[in-house]
């Protein structure tokens, strides 16, 4: 099964040395000018000046950011950007998962490499999505030819949440997990999850029979939790409990379990995250377009919640942009709390890079350190619209924007650089992904 014929891709020398690039720091948001050698694949050295007689990538006025990490996403949903938007979440819902699943194999293929291509081409070196299973060799066969670190699992569900949404049993959910598992865990760039969509749309034991699943092979468990209130009232008048109270007591909270949204929790639920250290995927461009509410990530983040930023699915989102994401977490916190010191952009960086990384699992990712893997972007300062490179990594977060990263490397090796993708024709892509979207509409 081949959709599009990559251009030769030319293997890089085994080293590779960064000149003049602005090295940060996340801490005091300073920059330090800086030479940088990669290794085998990993930064082996950083230092003021460097000579190495190797491959050289001048970053003269270009920032370098470690890969981001964007911890809960739909990349199919790059197809269905546009139809979907200002209605109401009950109509959103029905048409966009009504379009979802019309899909034919060739479409879902495009419609993940084309959110893949987004991500990368925003400086997002590793993403965590929830898929679904009638085209997943398609899905997989996207991300690598992406290039992209992907942890991916199926969007299990076993309970009619409503008639869209397709239902299955449990043995076929954990079969389907235990395939994707058995063909493409730790191969390359890919890792698989265990992904229950969530507790409206599954039952109590799958949601618990999906957490063996994960515990007993080490893997990330990846569902919603209280996006709409709805639905969160719902749960609590089945069980007793709020959703995140009702996943404790199910007892599938760990520091491997990341929980989308989670925007409607008590007092009470927000000190559970905390306690069991699970990671919340924030997603404040959904919450906002989609009307969901907003979540009290502030309140999380001072109790000790671990926090990282989701982009969602782009029928939601509209955006695979993830400092823009992150900047409108941080605004929307300081809205929320009436206080402009919440989620400052030092902290808003980390839960971008270091902290996202180990929410899946990468403990030698997200940084710039000897060591760490060499998963990279370079940034030009020199835009009209982050003048002041005193003040760069603020100036970049609030007023500049992904589009200002020209070069994107994947484990050592170059997907994106000077401002175009290596071994993608992109108009070929756009042409394609432009006739699917045609089609589609029609359909919609």
């Amino acid at each position: 099964m081949r959709f599009v014929q990559k251009t030769e891709v030319i293997l890089m020398k085994e080293a590779l040395l960064i000149k003049n690039t602005l090295l940060p720091n996340f801490e005091d948001l300073t920059t330090e000018k800086s030479d940088i050698l990669v290794e085998n694949g990993r930064f082996s050295k950083i230092a003021p000046s460097i000579d190495a007689n190797c491959s050289t990538l001048d970053a003269q006025q270009k920032l370098i950011l470690p890969g981001m990490a964007d911890i809960h996403t739909h990349m199919v949903q790059s197809l269905t950007k546009g139809p979907l938007d200002d209605l109401n979440i009950t109509h959103w819902l029905t048409k966009m998962l009504s379009a979802q699943w019309s899909l034919n194999e060739e479409e879902w293929y495009y419609g993940v490499l084309l959110g893949c291509l987004q991500s990368l081409r925003f400086g997002v070196t590793a993403i965590n999505e929830m898929t679904y299973f009638p085209h997943i060799d398609a899905v997989v066969q996207a991300y690598q030819d992406a290039g992209i670190r992907a942890t991916f699992g199926i969007g299990a569900t076993d309970f009619a949440e409503n008639d869209q949404i397709k239902i299955t049993s449990i043995d076929e959910c954990l079969r389907q997990a235990e395939y994707l598992y058995d063909k493409w865990h730790c191969k390359g760039l890919l890792r698989t999850a265990a992904v229950p969509q969530g507790r409206p749309a599954c039952t109590a034991e799958l949601m618990v029979e999906l957490k063996k699943f994960a515990r007993e092979r080490g893997l990330v468990y990846h569902t919603h939790l209280a996006e709409g209130a709805f639905e969160t009232d719902r749960i609590r008048k089945m069980t007793g409990r709020g959703e995140a109270e009702e996943l404790g007591y199910l007892g599938v909270l760990d520091e491997n379990t990341i929980l989308a949204h989670s925007i409607w929790l008590s007092d009470e639920e927000i000190q559970l995250l905390a306690d069991t250290k699970a990671v919340v995927a924030h997603c404040p461009s959904t919450n906002m377009k989609l009307s969901d509410g907003a979540p009290r990530i502030a309140q999380m983040l001072k109790a000790g919640v671990r926090v990282g930023f989701g982009c969602d699915g782009e029928a939601s989102s509209a955006n695979r942009d993830l400092l823009r994401e992150a900047r409108h977490g941080s605004y929307l916190q300081k809205v929320l709390t009436l206080d402009a010191t919440v989620m400052p952009a030092n902290q808003c960086y980390q839960m971008l890079t270091k902290n996202a990384m180990q929410a899946l699992g990468y403990q030698d990712l997200g940084m710039i350190e000897v060591g760490a893997q060499a998963d990279f972007s370079l940034v030009k300062t020199d835009d009209i619209c982050t003048t002041n490179r005193r003040r760069i990594l603020t100036n970049l977060l609030y007023a500049g924007s992904g589009y200002q990263i020209d070069t994107v490397y994947v484990a050592g090796k170059s997907v994106f650089e000077n401002g175009k993708f290596l071994h993608h024709d992109i108009g070929k892509v756009l042409e394609k992904c432009e006739k699917i979207l045609s089609d589609l509409e029609q359909r919609m």
